[in-house]
């Protein structure tokens, strides 16, 4: 009590005190220790809203961070940014990202503890993962049965046969659909033309001049940039859906465009619900010790509908009713 009295203190102050420190201390720690989640993005309202909607479902359980790449990105660059920055795992939003983290991984030896990834946004997110390692990721790619039943309901027409031109690479991927497609009465007539060459032009024109004399109902368009430079978009694939008058279903909204008046019809995934739908990989991974189910790919849970109406309502019948469930209508 002499003490006590010399000090003015009252019983219980020091334990208080030490109590109140010691949280101080704990949430310092935990604030310093939080978990780095890395996403690696282009410039784009897309990528924008697809990292909203991971930033706001991992809020207050994690530190999202995100850094935009371009072209230029060096892998040194890459590697300096995760050096840097230390994250648990990384987020990739496109091919360019995937093909940075892939160098990247290259340069570690066979012994590192390799950090997990999810890569989303990207065109065929299974090949483009094949080779990483504790890699898993959300395809991007609709499949093609979800867009033409889509299509279908809207504009009223029976679609029996759906043409598709792609590369030899993307043959699994349209053969697995053929197999959905079949089960709705839909039959896949497709054309692989080679994974490279310099005439992309004349072969893509070839095949839609044969897909066109076996009778195809609408074509589905892949997303592939070797296809679909510009000047093979302006010199073959907008004169010849123009005289071939079918429905044109693509996988991004550019495409769809009135002022293009090539796309008749786009699915693409909900930007922002991919991005939540990447988050609750996250939480997944990290209950498993931040181990991926290796290659695991998960299909996109939310779709989002565009229709180019000047063009639908121009070559086809299209009712206010039937518009419903449509997301986003370009007049």
């Amino acid at each position: 009590m002499e003490v006590i009295k010399r000090t003015g203190r009252q019983p219980g102050t020091i334990k208080v005190q030490v109590i109140a420190l010691f949280m101080i201390f704990m949430n310092i720690g935990t604030a310093v220790a939080a978990e780095v989640i890395l996403t690696f993005r282009q410039e784009g309202k897309d990528f924008e809203d697809a990292f909203r909607g991971l930033k706001d479902e991992l809020r207050g359980d994690f530190e999202v961070r995100e850094r935009i790449i371009d072209k230029k990105c060096s892998v040194n660059e890459f590697t300096e940014l995760i050096h840097s920055h230390q994250p648990k795992l990384v987020v990739l939003m496109d091919n360019a990202a995937i093909a940075l983290f892939r160098k990247y991984q290259s340069t570690l030896p066979e012994t590192a503890t390799m950090i997990p990834s999810i890569a989303i946004m990207g065109v065929m997110i299974k090949e483009a993962i094949a080779d990483l390692k504790n890699a898993c990721g959300i395809s991007y790619e609709v499949p093609i049965v979800t867009s033409v039943v889509s299509l279908r309901s809207v504009l009223g027409i029976p679609i029996k046969k759906v043409g598709v031109v792609h590369r030899e690479f993307l043959m699994d991927f349209v053969e697995k659909n053929s197999q959905f497609c079949k089960r709705e009465g839909i039959e896949i007539v497709n054309k692989a033309l080679p994974d490279k060459s310099n005439a992309y032009g004349p072969l893509i024109k070839n095949a839609l001049k044969g897909l066109d004399s076996r009778g195809i109902d609408a074509l589905w368009v892949p997303n592939d940039n070797a296809l679909l430079q510009a000047n093979i978009i302006r010199r073959v694939w907008m004169p010849a859906t123009q005289k071939y008058k079918v429905p044109v279903i693509v996988g991004v909204e550019v495409l769809v465009n009135p002022k293009l008046n090539f796309g008749t019809f786009a699915v693409l995934p909900d930007h922002v619900a991919l991005g939540s739908q990447a988050a609750g990989m996250v939480y997944e991974i990290k209950d498993n010790n931040w181990v991926c189910e290796e290659h695991r790919v998960d299909p996109p849970l939310a779709v989002y509908k565009i229709i180019n109406l000047l063009q639908a309502k121009k070559r086809f019948t299209v009712s206010d009713e039937k518009l419903k469930s449509i997301d986003k209508k370009l007049k």
